[in-house]
């Protein structure tokens, strides 16, 4: 269940799951409201759906009960709120590093399935009584030829705070001899993507932009895991990212490491990142495909569920 009409991370793991799922032969369905783009990828990708209102509705939850599923999965604070009341085994896929409150709603879920150890600390922290590591996933990059309007340092996330964009901006200031960009939702109206620092909004392209771009940058304040990171680890791109969150798990010793919220040690780090020898990205490319890779998360996520029910998952005909 995800219960957000956005477009971001969380829903494009999720899609790549439920799809893989449903090839590997796996019985899944995916509840979220109709006016998000994830139906509509949902129903393109030929998975179930239940259309469920938007937001922490009880409507939700009713629908997902009346649904007979025998295992529920949130992958949204809000879905995961729904849920919560639910007399059905509960699994919440947990994808940011912010806190969460040493509360009943916190304690109620029978496992939690944590993007990175650095997120599963936070909730055993807070008592969560079974946490296992499930990192997201992307499938290996197709070949192509790269954008030709990528910049030299791109960063990829939504025009929100947490992604670190006015850091990357002071930095690019100071570096006018690159072009830096900036591709995801609302990034082409943001504050920070003027002058130095392009917005390109919400690019489907992104694998091509990484392609043509010498170094991803990644200024997050917080940060689950970073996908944009793996997926630039996956094309061979060295990368310069916040040692916050799951990032520095993600990226250790194939990248390079700073503290958030300094321009000048993320203008070091990207000056490092562009002297990155070959070897360290050919260890970046084989670290996304071994641990980072859809097939990871499927096998880990289907073997934290059927921990969760005592059994095996129910199966169907393997699916085209």
């Amino acid at each position: 269940m995800d219960s957000a009409t956005e477009w971001r991370g969380g829903q494009m793991l999720l899609l790549r799951l439920a799809t893989a799922q449903r090839r590997a032969g796996l019985q899944v369905a995916v509840a979220c409201p109709e006016a998000g783009r994830l139906w509509a990828e949902l129903g393109q990708a030929g998975v179930p759906r239940l259309a469920i209102p938007p937001g922490p509705s009880p409507r939700a939850a009713l629908r997902i009960w009346a649904a007979g599923a025998a295992l529920h999965v949130a992958h949204t604070s809000h879905a995961h709120g729904a849920c919560a009341p639910l007399p059905t085994p509960l699994v919440v896929h947990r994808w940011v590093d912010h806190p969460p409150r040493a509360s009943w709603k916190y304690r109620r879920p029978e496992a939690y399935a944590a993007c990175t150890e650095a997120v599963a600390r936070l909730l055993r922290a807070v008592g969560c009584r079974r946490v296992a590591v499930v990192p997201g996933g992307a499938d290996p990059p197709l070949p192509g030829p790269p954008a030709a309007d990528a910049p030299d340092v791109i960063a990829l996330g939504a025009a929100v705070p947490d992604k670190g964009h006015d850091v990357l901006a002071a930095a690019a200031a100071a570096l006018p001899g690159l072009r830096f960009a900036v591709a995801g939702p609302g990034t082409e109206a943001s504050p920070w993507c003027r002058g130095a620092l392009r917005g390109l909004g919400l690019r489907e392209d992104t694998t091509a932009l990484l392609r043509g771009a010498q170094v991803l940058a990644q200024p997050s304040r917080r940060e689950g895991l970073g996908m944009a990171v793996v997926e630039a680890m996956a094309v061979g791109t060295p990368v310069v990212a916040s040692a916050v969150g799951g990032l520095p798990e993600v990226l250790d010793g194939v990248g390079i490491l700073v503290p958030p919220d300094d321009p000048w040690a993320l203008i070091a780090g990207i000056q490092a990142a562009l002297a990155l020898p070959p070897e360290r990205r050919r260890a970046g490319q084989a670290r996304a495909a071994s641990r980072y890779s859809t097939a990871a998360m499927v096998e880990a996520a289907t073997a934290l569920y059927e921990d969760v029910l005592g059994r095996p998952l129910r199966r169907s005909p393997v699916s085209a």
